[in-house]
Formats: structure tokens, sequence, C-alpha cells
């Protein structure tokens, strides 16, 4: 990692530079009249015009009618030598509004409760609470408060903010990113990949794209308001989502999530049939496995047997799949026909219990040292879910950040945007392919070297550097088969998104060869289903493993 810098004072305009232009560089045949309009406007301001700008741009402001709405007097910079000529020229240019013509409650939010009070022309009690102040306020005659206020306090609104959120839905992908990227760059705090941005290779092809996404962000906004109201106000949100773009997985992955959420949302509002009719339009889980339970819930088990059939048949993931089991099994079991459903068989890994003194270590850590003495020639690491998620991360590194059309966005990405949705393996399956049968031929260790010393302290989504020591991937290297690691690398592959989490705690080397990964579970602790879905899958692959239960041994 390099070492941290000092930034300059004015760092912040470097890097919005760097985003606007990108964008215009990219995307300028996409952008609408008036948002090139705001490119060109800010372009040609002075530098001390271009920080204030970004500097109120980047403030959260008080939200108006107007815009974000600052008091002039209580702007203040160091970097800015003349903020006051900075303000007239951006007022001149548009960028900025004067003294805005609002309604009185929304300038009050700038002002201190001590202003608020010597406002009035009626002597209020200081005793009030600000909320009753204003209150108080807001039942007199606004012009001459408002007068008092504001008589030699200039109020200054942002303009254009609407289109730097196309800027930024274009840069980032989403709107929920900032210039923070930067910064981090900057510090020396992150690494990213180099991977070419090339036109042609960006995910935004058209306008109606770019509009969709908005009005997603649009739509994702009001959200909070209608999960707070009633089943009319969610159906009326969901009527309001955009309908989607063919092949931009992106926005249906967004969609999908925000109807979860909603139909979600009508089911405890006991809405049952829009909230089964918003989950039929979703593609990800648990659309179907919440469509059984409400078949369930309106008295229809036949319909939600035959969902849990048609999840076995083609099932999302391994969750999904073994939801339908369980839940199937349950459903036909109540109406007689469990024999049509038998329980599903669930694997009992070896287990062993041991009796340790508690030293306010972590138990995996009590365990490692006790499944492996210091005195010995073992060795046992806490690996949990880094070795095998590192170790595949560092054999297709450059598969992971290979210039797939959409993936990328922007230079500070430390992963493709589709990296932890069910599209990242299709996308690249040929290559996936290609490079597992290369392992499966010898070649995985030379792809893990090259890529440890070659990219070291580079981010990536798999691999945590500080977990893979040379000792360790040495001796993984050198003691796990082949086909395990294949095996292995098959399943991460094939589900990214859950499979990289719940691996056992500890990889145990003993000193006469071989290897264990042991999961550990202290008092009171139980296995999570993930973990016990990846036991199984060690039995079926004869990858060694136990789970190791430790107590506490009384004095």
């Amino acid at each position: 990692m390099a070492d941290p810098v000092e930034l300059a004072p004015d760092y912040y305009l470097s890097n919005f530079h760097a985003l606007v232009d990108f964008v215009v560089a990219r995307y300028e045949a996409l952008l609408s009249d008036d948002e090139r309009q705001f490119y060109r406007q800010f372009r040609a301001l002075t530098t001390n015009s271009q920080r204030l700008y970004v500097r109120l741009l980047s403030r959260k402001g008080v939200p108006s009618s107007a815009g974000a709405l600052f008091r002039q007097h209580k702007l203040a910079y160091g970097e800015i030598s003349d903020l006051p000529a900075a303000v007239e020229e951006l007022v001149i240019s548009g960028l900025l509004q004067r003294n805005p013509s609002l309604a009185l409650a929304e300038i009050l939010p700038l002002f201190t409760k001590h202003e608020l009070l010597a406002s009035s022309p009626e002597p209020l009690p200081k005793t009030l609470k600000r909320p009753a102040v204003e209150q108080a306020l807001l039942a007199q005659q606004a012009a001459p408060i408002q007068n008092a206020l504001t008589v030699d306090e200039p109020l200054v609104a942002v303009q254009a903010a609407a289109h730097f959120e196309t800027f930024k839905l274009l840069f980032f992908g989403n709107l929920n990113q900032d210039l923070t990227d930067y910064v981090l760059r900057d510090l020396g705090l992150f690494r990213y990949e180099r991977y070419p941005l090339e036109r042609e290779q960006l995910p935004f092809k058209d306008r109606a794209q770019i509009e969709q996404h908005l009005r997603y962000y649009d739509c994702l906004a009001e959200a909070e308001c209608a999960l707070a109201a009633d089943a009319p106000a969610i159906n009326a949100l969901a009527a309001q989502l955009p309908a989607g773009i063919d092949g931009d997985r992106t926005l249906h992955r967004r969609l999908d999530r925000l109807r979860l959420t909603l139909a979600r949302q009508l089911e405890r509002l006991d809405a049952l049939d829009d909230a089964d009719a918003l989950y039929r339009l979703c593609s990800r889980p648990p659309a179907r496995e919440r469509q059984a339970r409400i078949a369930v819930a309106r008295g229809e088990p036949a319909a939600a047997l035959a969902l849990c059939a048609e999840i076995i048949a083609n099932p999302h993931n391994e969750a999904e799949r073994a939801f339908a089991r369980n839940f199937g099994h349950r459903t036909a079991k109540k109406i007689g026909d469990g024999d049509t459903w038998p329980a599903p068989r669930r694997h009992k890994p070896p287990t062993d219990t041991v009796a340790l003194p508690p030293t306010g270590a972590r138990v995996e850590l009590l365990a490692a040292e006790h499944l492996a003495p210091s005195a010995s020639d073992d060795h046992c690491f806490y690996v949990e879910n880094t070795l095998f998620n590192g170790v595949l991360g560092l054999a297709i590194w450059d598969i992971l950040f290979a210039p797939v059309p959409g993936a990328f966005f922007n230079p500070f990405q430390v992963a493709p945007s589709d990296f932890r949705t069910p599209d990242f393996y299709p996308q690249r399956s040929a290559a996936l392919e290609g490079r597992l049968a290369e392992l499966a031929r010898g070649n995985l260790n030379r792809w893990v070297w090259q890529h440890f010393h070659e990219k070291h302290g580079i981010a990536n989504p798999l691999v945590a550097w500080e977990a893979l020591p040379e000792s360790l991937l040495t001796l993984a290297l050198e003691r796990i088969p082949t086909e395990h690691w294949l095996a292995l690398f098959r399943r991460l592959l094939g589900d990214i998104a859950h499979h990289r989490n719940g691996l056992p705690d500890l990889i145990r080397f003993p000193a006469a060869g071989s290897y264990e990964l042991v999961e550990v579970k202290g008092p009171g602790d139980r296995l999570q289903q993930n973990q016990q879905r990846w036991l199984a899958y060690f039995a079926t692959h004869q990858i060694p493993h136990r789970v190791l239960h430790v107590e506490w041994a009384t004095p």
C-alpha cells in the first residue's frame, strides 16, 4: 500500500473536474442540452467560483423549493480568497440564486432559536422549544419576520444540482457513491486495478436508459414514505417504477430489489393479492418463496407445492432450493401428503467437543492453539472466508477484471458491477471454464503466485491481502489437492454472493501431511444454514472437515 499523502486544499475540485470531464468525454451525446450547458457554465468559471460551487454542491444545506439553501455570511473556506466575488460570479452564471422568493417556513431552519426569537414582532417566551417557536412565527405575519431575518443576511440557493445527479449516475453507475473514492485513492488507502473504459464497453447506451435509472432513484427516494403509509401508497409507487431496458441487468436487479421490499410490506399489511402480483414481476429470490408462503396463507397448498416443485426443478440458488424442499415437506405433511415430499436429509459432519480455559481471546484462536500447539510441528490458521476466496481471486484475477461490456463504470471499482449477481459467471463462462481446465492441468500455482506478486496491494473483492501471508499460501497450495481446489472454486463461482461466506474458521496442516477444515463453535453457538450447506458439500467431494465445539473448562 502506498504511503499516505497530504491532500491539496482544493483536492475536491480536481476530483470534480475528473468526474465531469470523464462523463463528457464518453457520454456527451447522451447528455441533455441543459446538462451540457451546466458543464460549459461550470468550466467557464474562475477557480474560486468553481471551488465554492463544488463545496456547496457537496454540502447538504437546507432543502427548499429553490434548491439547497445557505446563509452567505456563514460560508467560509480557507482556500477561497474572495468569497463574495465567487458568490457574485455564480449568481451571474445562474449556478446560484441569491435571496430566492420562499415561504417563511422554508427559511426558518437556517436560523438559530435565539435569532428566531429576536425576529418575532410579538415577544415569545424563551422557554419555548424550537418547534413551538417556529409554529408561533408561522402564525404571525410572514413579511416582517422574513425581513428581520434576511435584511442583512443574503441567502443563496444552489442551482443545477439535478444535472450533476446525471453526471454522478453516468460515472458511478448509481447515486449512492460520491467523490470519496477519489479521496481514498489520493490518500493511498486504496489502489485500484486498471481496466479499459472505452465507449463501446460502457453501460449506458441511450438517453432512455439514463431516464429510467433516474426514475428508479426518484422512486427509491419516495419509498420510505410509501412504506410508512398504507397499501394504496405502496401500490401507487410500484406503478410508477420504470419498465426496465432489455439487456440492462443492473436496472432489472435494482427494480427487483425495490419491488421485493414493497411487496414484503404489502404482505405485512395483509394485502396478499397486491403482494403476490408484485412478486410475480420479480425474477430473483425470495420472490417465489414469498409467493409460496402467500399461497399457503390463502389456503392454497396445491399452488404452494407447485411453486416448490418449480423451484426444485430450476432453483436460482441453493438457499432457494433448500427452502422449497423444507417448505414443500411441511406443507405436504399438513395436508396428509408427506410421503410425496419426504423430509430433506441433513448431513451430520464429524464433530468433537473440547474443554478449554477461557482467556479472553477469540474462541477460534484458542481452538487453533489447541489443534496445533506451539510446541508441535502442526500448523493451524484462522482463515474463515479469506483463504479459498483469496486463492480464487488470485487464480482468476485477469478474468475478474476483464473488459466485459457494462461491467465497469469508472476507474474506481473494486469489482465489476455484476460481481455479486447471478450474471457474473454466465457473462464470463467461456473464460472461467478455460481457466478451470488449465488449473486442472496443474497450473494453479503459476497463476496464483504470478498475481500474488504482480498485484499485491491492489483491491480485489475476493482477496484480503492481510489474511494471505505467504506461509499460509505456500502450505495451502502444497497440501490441498487440485481436485479439491476445483470443487471449491466451482461452488464459489456458482453463486459468489452467497457462497463466499460460511466457510470454516480454521485450516489445520498436520505435521504428517494433508489438511483439515475445522468449523469452531463456542458455547451456545450453532451452525448456520450456509455453514451446513458448505459442510454437506465437503462431504460430497471428500474434503476433510469437522466441527469442533468448545466448552469452557471449569477451574
